[in-house]
């Protein structure tokens, strides 16, 4: 008989669940990614504006997917818009 013959029937610890939750979620996120689906984050959360600030337009970020979403933001985006988490397509 191995060491792990009776964990299947052991009585779940707190230790034994926060492993299986760990696993799970683990598999779950993989899975999601792999499907390309994104929990996406809202317009407020992330400071968006309807107009350009600093020239850091919607445009001309690498996470904008035209003609009108974002990679990490839900809802439409307009390529003449702007937010917190701008990153340049260039560098």
């Amino acid at each position: 008989m191995d060491k792990f013959s009776n964990f299947a029937s052991a009585p779940m610890s707190r230790r034994r669940m926060l492993a299986a939750g760990v696993a799970a979620g683990s598999t779950s996120m993989l899975a999601a990614t792999g499907a390309k689906a994104m929990i996406k984050v809202s317009q407020a959360s992330v400071g968006y504006k309807t107009v350009a600030v600093n020239g850091h337009n919607c445009g001309a970020c690498k996470l904008f997917e035209g003609p009108s979403s974002c990679r990490f933001v839900e809802g439409p985006v307009s390529s003449d818009c702007s937010c917190r988490i701008w990153l340049s397509k260039i560098g």
